[in-house]
């Protein structure tokens, strides 16, 4: 009974806390609604300095939370990303502050009219696991370049990196609150009046946080993730693919929302491609430290779609036996042809898992990506231009990667985001300051009083000129 209690009574701190946060977040910003270009290119250096001081820090924590975690995910997926993002805000936010002239049109001579981007306010943001770093810091980067306050919530998996992070935001101290906790915390944070809410995570639990925002009319962008593909057509360079897919499943142990999650490959070569496929996991499984899978019941759930496609006919090959394998040493592993009903061509792998599909033709495939919901982004080889294009322009999702994987997340000018089932808005490069921002239209006129006595004694006139000009 007195468990209950106590919950009960950390559940209402953290609401206190949450609600308490947001009232000073707010009375914060509006004290001061528009920082000058000085005040927020301050605070994105003591950001950044915060971060490197505090690297080997974050590395160790990296690898406290994840059952194994290897320092070349966490500097080269984690870290480096953020530095680079922080030092693009820092070079072009003078240029995004400025006011946009836009043109008033000849019917309001002499008027001025402009667009500029101002704060919105407090923006809240909910941080996943995956990438603990990335994930946080570069949004919230980002909403503090477009002059707002942030409250984020940090992923209740990874307390190691939480509290370092803690300690780096410390050089915020006014502009940014961190909450911790479970669903219960994020429940509740996804219930508050932000000015913007922002959420990386399932599809599922994004549902969930758009429904809560909506009853303050919270606009809200969602990173969600869903299920890649990856499109191998019949000119592809096999040994290219290959050594992408390897390096894409190793990657964090496939743990990324822009993993390839299934492979549509060419019947021409589907046979050479599984066998070629084989031998590259194999390779791959001997290599030093990688990156485990975040915990036990992770493991477990990768372990039951396997199982439940091999149930439903599908064929599995296990770089590691599926009896042996845990969240430290995990291996990779296909599932050859699984029903597109099967578990696991219904919810999003993220992991080392991939799922090989047979196709005969590029409309084969497209039907077939379309069946699986709008993907975050899509991976496509081949040479073959007219086939490029035709994936380009009839073929929805978040982003197009032709005969390359991954890359395109970390590229700060690149906006990222997804569409429909993969979510919505954009973050990362303009687009990010964009999304942070409210774009305030300006109509300047002066003083002089001549229009106004114009329109008071001749608006009829004026009435029939324009309708003239605009309804012949």
């Amino acid at each position: 009974m007195l468990v209950g209690v106590n919950e009960g009574r950390v559940a209402v701190a953290h609401n206190l806390t949450i609600k308490n946060s947001l009232i000073t977040l707010k009375a914060a910003y509006l004290s001061g609604p528009y920082p000058s270009h000085e005040a927020r290119q301050r605070q994105l250096n003591r950001l950044r300095l915060a971060i490197i001081e505090n690297k080997s820090r974050l590395i160790g924590a990296a690898k406290t939370d994840f059952s194994v975690r290897s320092e070349h995910d966490t500097v080269l997926a984690d870290v480096i990303p953020t530095i680079s993002h922080i030092n693009y805000l820092s070079k072009h936010l003078r240029e995004w502050m400025k006011p946009e002239k836009r043109s008033s049109g000849l019917e309001f001579f002499p008027s001025k009219v402009l667009s500029e981007y101002v704060p919105k306010g407090v923006v809240g943001i909910i941080a996943p696991w995956n990438y603990p770093i990335q994930l946080a810091l570069v949004p919230l980067a980002t909403a503090i370049a477009a002059g707002n306050k942030v409250m984020i919530k940090l992923s209740e998996y990874t307390p190691a990196v939480n509290a370092v992070i803690k300690d780096v935001l410390a050089v915020l101290k006014g502009d940014c609150v961190v909450i911790e906790g479970g669903p219960d915390v994020a429940t509740e944070f996804s219930h508050q009046a932000f000015d913007h809410l922002f959420f990386t995570g399932s599809t599922e639990v994004g549902k969930k946080v758009y429904t809560a925002a909506a009853q303050n009319l919270v606009p809200v962008t969602l990173e969600l993730g869903g299920k890649s593909p990856l499109i191998v057509l019949e000119d592809a360079n096999i040994e290219k693919v290959l050594l992408d897919i390897v390096f894409a499943k190793n990657m964090n142990a496939g743990q990324v929302c822009v993993a390839p999650d299934y492979v549509l490959v060419h019947e021409a070569i589907y046979d050479e491609f599984i066998k070629k496929l084989k031998l590259q996991f194999l390779k791959s499984n001997t290599r030093a430290l990688k990156t485990g899978i975040l915990n036990e019941a992770h493991a477990q759930r990768l372990k039951n779609l396997m199982v439940d496609a091999q149930d439903r006919g599908a064929k599995i090959y296990h770089s590691v036996e599926l009896e042996s394998i845990h969240s430290k040493e995990f291996g990779t592993h296909m599932v050859i042809d699984p029903p597109l009903d099967a578990r696991i061509m219904q919810e999003e792998v993220f992991g080392p898992v991939l799922n090989i599909i047979k196709v005969q033709s590029i409309a084969h495939a497209k039907m077939t990506v379309q069946e699986l919901g709008t993907p975050l982004a899509c991976y496509l080889y081949t040479n073959c231009q007219i086939a490029q294009n035709d994936i380009r322009q009839n073929l929805q999702s978040g982003a197009l990667c032709i005969n390359d994987m991954l890359f395109h997340v970390a590229v700060p000018d690149l906006p990222f985001g997804g569409v429909g089932s993969s979510g919505f808005g954009n973050y990362h490069g303009k687009e990010g300051f964009v999304t942070f921002s409210h774009c305030k239209s300006i109509f300047q006129s002066s003083n002089n009083i001549w229009r106004s006595k114009l329109f008071s004694k001749y608006s009829h006139v004026i009435q029939r000129i324009l309708t003239r000009l605009y309804l012949r």
